[in-house]
């Protein structure tokens, strides 16, 4: 017998996870939506160039594609898609003259990297996108925070934080210390302070670099160890409450073109979510906040759970002016974010705050013996037309039995018609949790019944 394991990285999620996970897009889909994205959906399957191009991914992302060879096909022309972004990139270059600009799309879709498995990271996972492309507001920028802010909240994330930085002042940072030429192995190297500290990062900003030709650019930070202690101790400084931040950047990079760019940026961002009404101490600004993909130009955001960091960040994303130009001579500048459907399920599931159910329909309709299988049907039916989610047991065995089935999949109340009952055009409504049943009520008021019963528990009246 074949077994029938899962391989490593991926998972079967049963109905108690899917349950959850399923309300938690709808109300997912309707925040975007209210924002005035759009939906749109591209191929799990990209052609690995447009994955690979120059820019897409860092090298750490990209290492980790999976490819994809049918049988009778060519090596290396195909391969899963590693994040929702690249394909958007590629969708818009395609499709803009359609589309028009700004263009405002979700996504929501599995992306799959050959990473390690760990707790809350899997091989195959997904993530739901938002992005406007076509335009460079700062209204934009803002927007992209105000929908991660607006989002979580609508899930009921517990207390959360969304950390902002610009890659600008990073950019004036490190042309202040002389490694712009080395930017982005710098910037891989400040994205890991917070995995593996202060003392990691320092040995990864002095270490020496791989050999390269004569005159060639050095692969590696190679920082003199009292510079590199300086820059982390302005990155380190550069986190909190906007107004500090902000002023001390200006102090230390005022005279930096660029910085001053990103730290114009970053205050009317600030202005634009305090007029949005998002709160202001949900938002953290950290000068070392720099993202891992090569992609982001300008604004960019992680979010973290307060309390839960370790599992990092549930949200990211930033803005990427240039991406769309590995597929089209037009320049589409864009911003937007990622939600972690998974790694913040996981977190949701540790923390206490996801509820229990192995049904979407809160009412079970019991198939009492010696009735008429046509009595359960018809007022399953009543309730569904009216509503309410509701779903028959299939068999007339024990009523017991049948209540134990209910209790075991979490339905609220179940609706039980006897002979008796059957006979006197009336109905027992049970709450399953306590057992307590008002008997005899008229199946006139059926529905009305029901949904008083579901208000009082706080059960969700309808089918999902």
């Amino acid at each position: 017998m074949i077994d029938p394991r899962v391989a490593s990285g991926l998972r079967d999620i049963p109905p108690s996870a899917m349950i959850p996970r399923e309300r938690m897009l709808e109300a997912l889909r309707s925040t975007f939506s209210s924002f005035g994205f759009v939906p749109i959906e591209t191929p799990h399957i990209e052609r690995l160039e447009v994955l690979t191009g120059k820019g897409a991914g860092s090298d750490e992302v990209l290492r980790q594609i999976f490819e994809v060879t049918n049988k009778g096909g060519t090596p290396g022309e195909l391969a899963l898609r590693f994040d929702l972004t690249v394909p958007l990139a590629r969708f818009v270059a395609k499709h803009v003259d359609q589309l028009g600009t700004p263009f405002k799309r979700y996504a929501i879709g599995s992306v799959f990297r050959g990473e390690r498995p760990a707790k809350g990271r899997f091989r195959e996972f997904t993530q739901c996108d938002f992005d406007t492309v076509g335009t460079e507001s700062p209204v934009s920028d803002a927007e992209t925070a105000q929908l991660i802010h607006d989002a979580l909240a609508a899930i009921d994330v517990p207390a959360f934080s969304i950390h902002l930085n610009n890659r600008k002042i990073l950019d004036g940072l490190l042309d202040s210390f002389g490694v712009i030429d080395r930017k982005a192995a710098v910037l891989r190297a400040l994205d890991k302070l917070g995995k593996v500290g202060r003392d990691g990062v320092l040995k990864e900003l002095t270490s020496h670099p791989r050999a390269v030709e004569p005159g060639g650019v050095p692969e590696g930070p190679t920082m003199p160890e009292a510079d590199a202690a300086r820059l982390l101790d302005l990155v380190e400084q550069g986190k909190g409450p906007g107004d500090a931040v902000l002023s001390m950047a200006e102090s230390r990079l005022g005279p930096h073109e660029t910085a001053r760019e990103g730290i114009a940026n970053l205050r009317t961002v600030l202005d634009l979510l305090d007029a949005a009404g998002v709160p202001q101490d949900r938002l953290k600004l950290d000068l070392g906040l720099a993202r891992g993909l090569d992609y982001y130009t300008g604004i960019v955001f992680e979010t973290t759970v307060d309390g839960w960091e370790r599992f990092g960040s549930i949200s990211s994303g930033g803005r990427y002016d240039d991406l769309a130009s590995l597929y089209i001579k037009r320049r589409l500048p864009g911003v937007g974010a990622s939600i972690g459907l998974d790694r913040l399920l996981a977190l949701m599931e540790e923390a206490g705050r996801l509820p229990s159910s192995a049904t979407t329909a809160p009412v079970l309709v019991a198939y009492f013996p010696g009735v008429s299988p046509t009595t359960p049907v018809r007022i399953a039916a009543r309730l569904r037309a009216s509503g309410i989610g509701a779903e028959v047991y299939p068999e007339p065995i024990s009523v017991g039995k049948q209540m134990g089935y209910g209790s075991t999949r979490g339905h609220a109340v179940a609706v039980i018609v006897g002979p008796d009952e059957e006979q006197a055009e009336v109905f027992n409504l049970r709450v399953l949790a306590t057992r307590q049943e008002d008997k005899g009520l008229a199946l006139s008021t059926l529905e009305d019944s029901v949904q008083s019963a579901l208000g009082l528990l706080g059960s969700r009246p309808s089918a999902d």
